[in-house]
């Protein structure tokens, strides 16, 4: 169920359990490429006189490297927590005593490993057909010959100290290595998380599914054996669901900042490729740029909104074992099993939220929240142009 999770972050040096000679080669490759995707950027400002068109135009492209440099940052520190989470997924498995638990946790492993495939295949699909626009012109060549080559379009704003057009290929080349990693750590990190709060998830259900077993334990037995039996079963669901908690708060933590910082860059992405998707779609000149603007803003609402959707399935599944024990008649268990019911209950009427920054918690509500904040910030960028 992991396997693919392993594969991906390999590819970045970021899978804890590599050998270490290579991760470092790995990474000062990543490191190198990410690096250099955000200084030619900026220096285009020491060969070019500065204008706000210049400066959003720039930003628009260096703003996702610097969520890329942010994400490889985050997880290479937070290396030993990728181990830890995992060796806690491990030691869960290893705890699940019946086969239905096993199928509980198994189909959500099984979301997680499909998602990285789906997210994989989505965004690699969408560079493959970036990059064939990227080289439109050299087909229309071949195809079409004319006396003179067509321009080629150079897809982001950068200084490379060569001309452009003559050194093409070599720039694309660069271009699309910097895409391709960054891309890479975004669907490898972006899919390991998402595995976490399935398995999270999952354990909350086994953890219900515990609870309800215990309380319809059969009634042919004797009382007092029965009570035990309920008793036992409870503590191992309290327990199960402590450690799911611990497991969340966990991860939560050692990645509040960094995603908290990442959300602020995500809107401000969105917002200035919103105002580039606007810009090549009323300029004549500009609109053999149009598909590629489209995806990549499409991509950043999709990005936001499965965050944000994963953060209110944690949000729904943590409190939902409150509402199973409340529909149950567990005021008919024994009084000292009923006074664990009331603590995993009063436990359960707080939610886990992925609280980003200490101000900000990831659900599908605050997603609306994103999304017109983005908008809003690319009206004004709209009303500062005209």
């Amino acid at each position: 169920y992991y396997n693919i999770h392993r594969i991906l972050l390999s590819l970045v040096g970021l899978w804890p359990y590599q050998q270490s000679n290579m991760r470092k080669v790995q990474w000062i490759i990543s490191s190198i490429v990410l690096a250099s995707s955000i200084i030619i950027q900026f220096m285009k400002f020491l060969t070019t006189e500065y204008s706000l068109d210049l400066l959003l135009k720039v930003l628009s492209f260096a703003v996702p490297c610097m969520v890329f440099v942010l994400k490889y940052v985050s997880f290479y520190i937070g290396s030993e927590t990728v181990r830890y989470l995992m060796e806690s997924i491990i030691s869960d498995w290893n705890s699940l005593k019946i086969d239905i638990e096993i199928e509980i946790i198994k189909k959500h492993s099984d979301f997680g490993r499909l998602y990285a495939l789906f997210f994989t295949l989505a965004v690699y699909s969408g560079l493959f057909f970036y990059m064939l626009i990227q080289f439109l012109p050299n087909f229309l060549d071949i195809i079409a010959s004319r006396n003179e080559s067509r321009l080629h379009n150079i897809p982001l704003t950068a200084e490379y100290f060569a001309d452009q057009q003559k050194y093409y290929l070599p720039i694309l080349l660069h271009v699309d290595i910097i895409a391709l990693v960054g891309f890479t750590i975004v669907i490898s990190t972006e899919s390991l998380i998402t595995a976490y709060i399935r398995h999270a998830i999952g354990m909350f259900e086994v953890a219900r599914y515990r609870i309800e077993r215990a309380l319809n334990a059969s009634t042919s037995i004797s009382p007092m054996l029965r009570e035990n039996m309920i008793h036992i079963k409870i503590i191992d669901a309290i327990e199960i669901h402590q450690r799911t908690i611990e497991f969340f708060e966990y991860l939560s933590s050692t990645f509040s900042l960094s995603y908290f910082i990442l959300m602020i860059l995500g809107v401000i992405s969105l917002s200035l490729n919103l105002f580039r998707l606007f810009q090549v779609a009323i300029l004549p000149d500009q609109k053999k740029n149009l598909a590629s603007f489209v995806i990549f803003v499409s991509g950043h609402f999709c990005y936001m909104f499965i965050c944000n959707y994963l953060g209110q399935k944690i949000i729904d599944n943590s409190t939902e074992i409150y509402n199973e024990i409340y529909n149950t008649q567990w005021y008919a268990a024994p009084i000292k099993t009923q006074k664990l019911l009331l603590f995993i209950m009063q436990r359960s009427i707080k939610s886990c939220k992925l609280v980003l920054g200490g101000i900000y918690y990831v659900s599908v509500e605050n997603f609306t929240t994103l999304a017109s904040m983005s908008l809003s910030y690319f009206t004004v960028l709209y009303s500062m142009q005209k």
